[in-house]
């Protein structure tokens, strides 16, 4: 007797495969960007300096992806002439979805809106950040019931299944509820009773969310903050009081959802005041992801989308790597799109999702059109990181930005020197904020390497003419460009050093 043959999987959802965006904030309507994310619809990692576009692709998604129906209008770039912003998404099966000045195709879309999750470091903040005071909790109940579990299915008496944003919504009503009658308006007949009734449910439902969030989010918090050891902080819980409705006070009492922490033996009263910014942004990281986690469906059935948008820039490079970690291994089933105005993040990022097969990179950056108006680009970066900066610096350059390009340079230079410098075992520095390494402290640890051997030591010295002024950041001011001929011949000194160091960049 043979067993059953177990249930087919359910095919997988599809995912987004083109992202079209036209005369949307920055992107103009003769200048539109498009994402391309492949048949198979690709994670996106996108790099993009502040004012390129980045944060118009945030919006444009954010703003499609609603339960609602969203004006399109005033996101009109203001540089077109009857205006007519339009954000266009193509799916690998095909399906469309458009959104025009006409339509916004929210029903469509709303159960991908409710299994997707916008984040952004602002938003993240708010999880840690305690407008009441410095020395009081945290108060994040609103955030809860809003955003970060409102969608979670309770299970309530008798296999009733209600998500917590629903149960918070039957609160509302409930509390607000009257009926008309010939001497005006009044409170419903067995009003306190229905009332309570509703506060129980939702009650319940919190519980059983917060049960799973609060396991979840202590298994994240660890994956994040025991990067090089094991770090103090630690999740204790989630204090949710339980909500009662005071006839006394005519107000529904206990709306308050805290994170109780301990460092060692300390239990921390309020976390942002004394939490350093790491600790405080992985703790609220965890307990969003979490949140997210136990909210979607598993598995690849249903589409789920992950935007970030500059999430990491209060993290340091040590804790940058362990939270792409975590992102890539707890949400490999979502369709992930990162963005970021730090290029070293995104030099870091790329190298590490590079051999996945299943990333598109791109870097968003201004330029000027034929009409001398600052408009968007958007370029793929294929093939080997440090070839493609080197090319986009040669392409800076032949546009006539030479600023760009020495930075760019710079960028290539630098990541250069650094897989020599990992590659060999040679230690070497970052700068103090310890967000990039230091250019010089890397060519002086490789220079050091190599003594003795001749053509490597020749390349390197020749690097130390550009370093001072092409290679040096703080020497680039756009008013005052630095030559095109020094530039160009920084990066052929940057080519000669990469296939002297073993890689031959043509």
């Amino acid at each position: 007797m043979t067993d059953a043959a177990a249930p087919a999987a359910p095919p997988d959802a599809p995912r987004l495969r083109r992202i079209e965006v036209t005369d949307f904030r920055a992107f103009p309507k003769d200048h539109p960007g498009g994402f391309d994310l492949g048949d198979s619809g690709c994670n996106l990692l996108a790099f993009g300096e502040n004012g390129s576009g980045k944060s118009s692709l945030y919006r444009a998604l954010r703003d499609l992806f609603q339960t609602s129906e969203h004006d399109i209008r005033p996101y009109g770039n203001v540089f077109t002439d009857g205006p007519a912003p339009r954000v266009k998404i193509t799916l690998t099966d095909g399906t469309v979805f458009d959104w025009t000045t006409a339509h916004h195709p929210y029903a469509l879309v709303t159960d991908i809106a409710r299994r997707s999750s916008f984040l952004t470091h602002t938003a993240l903040r708010e999880l840690i950040y305690n407008p009441a005071g410095p020395d009081q909790p945290n108060n994040i109940f609103r955030i809860a019931v809003d955003e970060l579990i409102d969608d979670f299915d309770a299970t309530l008496e008798g296999g009733v299944r209600r998500s917590v944003g629903e149960l918070w919504t039957d609160v509302q009503n409930a509390f607000k509820a009257e009926v008309t009658t010939s001497k005006g308006k009044r409170r419903p007949q067995y009003y306190v009773r229905d009332l309570e009734a509703k506060c129980a449910s939702f009650n319940e439902g919190m519980r059983q969310a917060l049960e799973r969030i609060e396991a979840e989010a202590k298994r994240l918090l660890r994956k994040l903050l025991d990067v090089l050891g094991v770090d103090p902080l630690d999740l204790v819980g989630l204090t949710f009081p339980q909500l009662v409705y005071s006839e006394a006070d005519k107000a529904i009492l206990n709306q308050t959802l805290t994170a109780a922490v301990r460092v060692r033996t300390h239990n921390v009263v309020a976390p942002q005041s004394f939490l350093n910014e790491g600790r405080q942004t992985a703790l609220a990281l965890a307990l969003y992801l979490a949140g997210r986690k136990v909210c979607a469906p598993p598995g690849r059935a249903e589409l789920k989308l992950l935007v970030m948008d500059d999430l990491l820039i209060s993290l340091d490079a040590s804790h940058r790597r362990p939270v792409l970690d975590l992102i890539l291994s707890e949400f490999e089933d979502w369709q992930i799109i990162l963005l970021t105005h730090d290029r070293y993040w995104f030099q870091l990022a790329r190298e590490q999702v590079k051999a996945s097969g299943v990333w598109k990179a791109v870097e968003v950056f201004e330029r000027f059109d034929g009409d001398g108006l600052l408009v968007p680009l958007v370029r793929p970066t294929e093939g080997d990181l440090a070839e493609a900066t080197l090319r986009q610096a040669e392409a800076f350059l032949t546009d006539n930005h030479p600023h760009a390009a020495a930075n760019y340079a710079r960028s290539g230079c630098e990541l250069i020197l650094k897989r020599f410098c990992v590659k060999k075992a040679v230690p070497f520095p970052y700068f103090e904020d310890e967000r990039r390494p230091d250019l010089q402290a890397l060519l002086d640890a490789a220079k050091a390497h190599v003594v003795g051997d001749a053509p490597r030591q020749k390349a390197l010295s020749d690097l130390e003419a550009h370093k001072r002024f092409v290679l040096n950041p703080l020497s680039h001011d756009p008013a005052n460009p630095v030559p095109t001929a020094d530039v160009a011949a920084a990066i052929s000194a940057v080519r000669e050093v990469a296939k002297a160091c073993g890689k031959n960049y043509p």
